[in-house]
């Protein structure tokens, strides 16, 4: 529905979504955040699992983007932390799975669930468009009640055709 795009998200097309970006490239999470800010997304990053964790303390991200590999630390610590809030919250956190590793990265995680995978360097404006498709039911329900009851409208108007 492009009235979504052209309406809603024009501004701030990230506005109140809440972004965990956990990468030790430091260059990767600055990059990272400055871009999402620059959209109205409320950013804060974690330079390992441990900060990461320590961060989700305090902090519940609509969506955690996520580089797969650390030194000495496993990433599945991270994605257990992020279950259990998702049980808590009854909310689900989509997560997008980073790595520089051109091979077999993909197939080592095979028990982990996660929505997106990005091998790096990837294209900002693809990234960008991952993150919206995968928490614009938030923005919808949190930032434009008016279009989401003309969305559910429609919806019930087309359920009786």
């Amino acid at each position: 529905m492009n009235l979504i795009n052209g309406f809603c998200l024009t501004a701030g097309i990230l506005k109140g979504v809440q972004v965990l970006v956990v990468d030790n490239d430091r260059d990767s999470r600055d990059l990272y955040a400055f871009l999402l800010t620059d959209l109205s997304a409320n950013v804060i990053t974690a330079g390992s699992v441990g900060e990461a964790l320590e961060i989700l303390n305090w902090f519940t991200p609509n969506i955690v983007v996520c580089e797969i590999r650390f030194l000495g630390e496993s990433i599945y610590t991270l994605l257990n932390t992020l279950s259990v809030m998702e049980a808590d919250n009854r909310n689900h956190i989509p997560i997008i799975v980073t790595s520089t590793s051109t091979t077999g990265t993909h197939d080592q995680i095979p028990d982990v669930e996660f929505e997106e995978y990005l091998l790096k360097p990837f294209n900002l404006d693809k990234f960008v468009s991952m993150i919206k498709n995968l928490v614009q039911q938030f923005v919808v329900e949190n930032f434009c009640p008016d279009l989401q009851f003309y969305t559910s409208t429609l919806w019930r108007q087309f359920a009786y055709l």
